[in-house]
């Protein structure tokens, strides 16, 4: 029982700490001009993103695209699904080591 809480807890860190510093890595390297890196990194805002879509607020021969309040929840929303799909797997390969080690 004291294994499995501990696998717990270390997973939901583990999650945590994937989200935080694939989102930071992402931002950087977005900044220093790797988009198609940056946008692989933070795969679950490249997603939710797409779902969105976008209106042209410009002319066809030169279209400019503007977001909505739900471009922004979309974003928000990438924190917890990333910190929920990289427990899950930190708790998957944490469950699988223990196994095989015993």
């Amino acid at each position: 029982m004291l294994i499995r809480k501990s696998q717990t807890l270390l997973a939901l860190g583990l999650g945590l700490v994937l989200t935080a510093g694939l989102a930071t890595a992402a931002y950087l390297l977005h900044r220093a001009g790797a988009e198609g890196i940056a946008r692989a990194l933070f795969w679950q805002n490249t997603l939710l993103q797409s779902l969105i879509p976008l209106h042209n607020i410009g002319t066809l021969e030169k279209p400019v695209y503007e977001g909505t309040p739900l471009n922004y929840l979309a974003f928000l929303a990438t924190f917890p699904i990333g910190f929920i799909v990289y427990s899950v797997i930190a708790y998957v390969g944490l469950s699988r080591r223990t196994h095989n080690d015993t």
